[in-house]
């Protein structure tokens, strides 16, 4: 039997989960806080269940200090991102991406920014930093907000900073994809003490996770443990597919954060400089790889900056080939993914015509985008298996 290689895996140990199962009078969820603050170097850090309810209670308490309405993110990116903006009773506007980063078009952001403006989202995403400086400079030339959505992208690093540090708000997600995983939850971080009261009065208003739901929380997490490495999951493969996503989110769940999994995420932090640089290599190594291959568009790395991939993206230029490469890597035992099938404005009526595409840039990348796994459970031989298929069929 070929094992198949899950297209992300954060490495759970039995330590790990032990760690979270301390005696409840253990403050885990304040020690973690510690430790996510010194990591960002920021004043304040806060915990909630995901990086949809993070972003959802930083909007609400942005809110209580500007009447702007509009918050500007990504044509392509989590359609999620949509759900907590129009539950703030905000009006979502899209930027389209840039081809050559994968990330925000920063001209067209430049135009977009007006004096309705509440705050821009730039998403880092697959672990690729943003122009954070520019973006910062677009915003504060108007008095908005900004808002680092660094979900997939704990442990990149931004001229020496780790990414998620350099807006007003930033947010982390430790859903069961992202770069470091607690199952779930969502972690939020700022220097601003006036922004820090208003979320934590948001979060304050988030129900507790009862009994059930924090045993449930448990038993996912070791199973989580287990199916993301490669024997377990081609075991489990069935079971498992029945617990991902495969219809586009019309509401999210709000509650507070656990004191297992902080304990859980306060243990897996200990060896997180080695989760992140594994995933860089990995990166470096597709990169060197394929850069000089006909018919791939890689995306450009920001001057100093490290990412910690979440995934590695490659677009192709055929669309064609893109179902093609699928196919075929994931029958070479690495599952590789396509993310977002459509961008966000084609996932949600947001009153953008379609006739002419305003978005032409996002819409391109996601008929032809493909996500190679570069977490620490998939071996380089692995990854060699993807270039050689790659090589072979473009």
């Amino acid at each position: 039997m070929k094992t198949i290689t899950p297209s992300a895996g954060t490495p759970i140990s039995v330590f790990n989960l032990l760690r979270g199962l301390l005696p409840p009078f253990t403050n885990n969820i304040s020690a973690f806080s510690v430790v996510m603050k010194q990591f960002s170097r920021q004043r304040y850090c806060m915990f909630v269940n995901s990086g949809t309810t993070a972003l959802y209670v930083t909007l609400m308490a942005l809110k209580g200090l500007s009447d702007r309405k509009e918050v500007i993110l990504p044509a392509y990116t989590a359609p999620s991102l949509i759900l907590p903006i129009r539950k703030a009773g905000l009006e979502p506007k899209l930027c389209d991406i840039s081809l050559d980063t994968f990330n925000f078009d920063l001209d067209a952001l430049s135009l977009l920014v007006t004096e309705n403006t509440l705050c821009v989202i730039p998403v880092h995403m697959f672990g690729l930093a943003c122009d954070m400086g520019r973006i910062n400079k677009i915003a504060n030339k108007k008095g908005v907000y900004v808002i680092e959505d660094a979900a997939s992208s704990l442990g990149t690093i931004i001229n020496n900073k780790n990414a998620g540090a350099f807006g007003d708000v930033g947010f982390y997600s430790l859903n069961r994809g992202k770069n470091l995983s607690t199952l779930s939850g969502g972690c939020i971080v700022t220097g601003l003490e006036d922004v820090q009261k208003l979320i934590s009065a948001e979060i304050d208003k988030i129900r507790k996770p009862g009994l059930k739901l924090k045993i449930g929380i448990m038993v996912k997490t070791v199973a989580l443990a287990l199916a993301v490495r490669p024997l377990f999951f081609t075991i489990m493969r069935r079971l498992i597919s029945k617990f991902k996503y495969t219809t586009l989110h019309t509401d999210f769940d709000s509650f507070k954060y656990t004191r297992f999994q902080a304990g859980v995420g306060l243990s897996l932090f200990k060896k997180a400089d080695k989760i992140f640089e594994e995933r860089n290599k990995k990166g470096r190594f597709l990169r060197d790889q394929l850069n000089d291959v006909e018919g791939l568009v890689l995306p450009e790395i920001l001057r100093h900056s490290e990412p910690a991939y979440n995934q590695f993206p490659i677009v192709l230029k055929d669309s064609n080939k893109r179902d093609l490469l699928y196919f075929e890597i994931n029958r070479q035992g690495v599952e590789c993914t396509i993310l977002y099938p459509d961008p966000v404005h084609k996932a949600h009526d947001l009153g953008y015509g379609l006739a002419n595409d305003p978005f032409p840039s996002a819409s391109y990348m996601a008929k032809r985008l493909l996500l190679i796994p570069t977490h620490p459970l998939i071996s380089f031989e692995s990854l060699k298996v993807v270039v050689d298929v790659i090589k072979s069929n473009i």
